[in-house]
């Protein structure tokens, strides 16, 4: 696994070497799911569907009525599923990504450069629509609505402090911050 920094004019390279873990992936998917509007969406329609549940299950116990069991399940389950979906979902990208062994990124100002033990590419800025940071990592998203394609880099992959400072600021110098 080779990934040599280019030269380019601006802030230093990082290069960050890590391993995604079904954490960083949920995670991920988590932040994308706050900076988008199917995400608001979904989040949306997992706190009615577990609102209505809690509303039945009071009016339950105060005595009004037998328990609909079918409208439990109905509004239940499928809340109960989109709400669990980014762990479920990063659990299955981790073994994909535990197979591509560990992962070397170098970030600069043309972009970045992803090297794993099986394969390497180049992608440049203009690839991302915008950026989230959380307290673990940097989620770079494509420009589509929906942030369909996201990068990873996670914050403990930096050797030093300073790293994840000219980080953001190569990521605020190419792309939006959502």
């Amino acid at each position: 696994m080779e990934a040599t920094p280019r030269t380019e004019a601006g802030p230093e390279p990082v290069v960050l070497d890590f391993t995604l873990t079904a954490d960083d992936f949920a995670g991920a998917l988590r932040a994308r799911r706050r900076k988008t509007l199917q995400g608001r969406f979904l989040q949306a329609f997992v706190l009615l569907g577990a609102g209505a549940c809690a509303l039945v299950l009071v009016l339950w116990a105060a005595g009004r009525d037998a328990v609909p069991w079918p409208l439990l399940w109905i509004l239940g389950v499928p809340a109960a599923v989109v709400f669990w979906q980014p762990l479920l979902i990063g659990r299955t990208l981790a073994k994909g990504a535990r197979r591509n062994g560990e992962v070397r990124t170098t970030v600069d100002g043309s972009g970045l450069l992803v090297a794993t033990e099986t394969s390497s590419s180049t992608v440049s800025w203009q690839r991302f629509g915008r950026y989230v940071e959380t307290d673990t990592a940097f989620i770079l998203l494509s420009p589509d609505r929906n942030g369909t394609c996201l990068n990873i880099l996670p914050k403990r992959a930096a050797t030093a402090p300073a790293d994840l400072d000219r980080l953001r600021a190569l990521l605020d110098g190419h792309v939006p911050r959502a």
